[in-house]
C-alpha cells in the first residue's frame, strides 16, 4: 500500500487530479438543495415540509380540476421567493384561461394559508399535452 501511495504523491498530474476531485465533491455538497424547507421555527421546535411533499400538495390541487388530467409541479426558491412551475396534461374540453386563473389563485392560497409562506413568486402554468376523454360503457 505504501508504494502505491508514494507513486500517487510523486506524480504531480495524479495528485492534481485527486485534489480537484476532492474540491469538486466539497463544492457539490455545499451547493445541493436542502430536502426540507423550514416553514416555522420557535424555541419549542420547528415545522418543516419536504420538497417532495410540497410538489405533491400542489399537484393534488391541480388534479382536482375537471379539465386537468395530470400535473407535475416544481418549486424553486430564488431571490427570496418561491417560484412555481406546473406542467399540465389537460382534457380536450378544458378551459385553459379559467384553469390558469384558478390555479394561480389556489397555489398562492396554499402557500399563504396552509404553509404560512408570504413570499410567493410567480406561478407559471405550462400545458404540455392533451389526454383524450375516457369513453365509458
Amino acid at each position: 500500500m505504501s508504494t502505491y501511495l508514494e507513486y500517487l504523491l510523486n506524480s504531480p498530474v495524479q495528485l492534481l487530479f485527486i485534489w480537484g476531485a476532492v474540491a469538486l465533491l466539497v463544492i457539490l455538497l455545499f451547493l445541493r438543495k436542502p430536502r426540507m424547507l423550514v416553514l416555522a421555527a420557535t424555541e419549542k421546535g420547528k415545522l418543516q415540509i419536504s420538497r417532495h411533499a410540497l410538489h405533491r400538495l400542489i399537484e393534488a390541487c391541480c388534479v382536482q380540476l375537471k379539465g386537468v388530467a395530470t400535473a407535475r409541479a416544481r418549486v424553486q426558491r430564488g431571490s427570496g421567493k418561491f417560484q412555481t412551475t406546473v406542467r399540465l396534461k389537460v382534457r380536450p374540453d378544458a378551459k385553459l384561461d379559467a384553469i390558469q386563473g384558478y390555479l394561480t389563485q389556489e397555489i398562492g392560497e396554499i402557500y399563504r394559508q396552509n404553509l404560512g409562506i408570504e413570499n410567493v413568486g410567480a406561478v407559471q402554468i405550462n400545458v404540455v399535452g392533451v389526454v383524450p376523454e375516457n369513453e365509458g360503457f
